[in-house]
């Protein structure tokens, strides 16, 4: 039950990170990230929700596969999802920190 958790937690932090890039550049925070600028924002929105179903599946049949072959490597892969989880929610944190310097300021 924890790792469905895990990924739940990481789909919804991965939206809210793309969520608070557009909000971001639309009230006139700087956008550091090289991609966004180049791609544009619905070039990337789009890359990134692709992106998010990518890694989701590939978390997905992964863990099933180390289910049936390495209790290990599901583990490994749970602690892995954890950490990511982790980093994408210290970046929506951090994203929303700035939005709301930007707007008191």
């Amino acid at each position: 039950m924890i790792y469905p958790t895990l990924l739940v937690v990481f789909a919804v932090f991965t939206l809210l990170d793309a969520l608070i890039t557009v909000v971001g550049i639309k009230i006139g925070c700087i956008e550091i990230n090289p991609i966004v600028t180049t791609m544009g924002i619905p070039t990337w929105v789009i890359f990134r929700t692709l992106l998010l179903a990518c890694m989701l599946a590939i978390f997905f049949f992964g863990y099933r596969l180390l289910l049936e072959h390495s209790l290990t490597g599901t583990r490994i892969l749970r602690a892995t999802l954890f950490m990511l989880d982790f980093y994408i929610a210290t970046v929506v944190f951090s994203g929303l920190t700035a939005i709301c310097i930007e707007l008191l300021l």
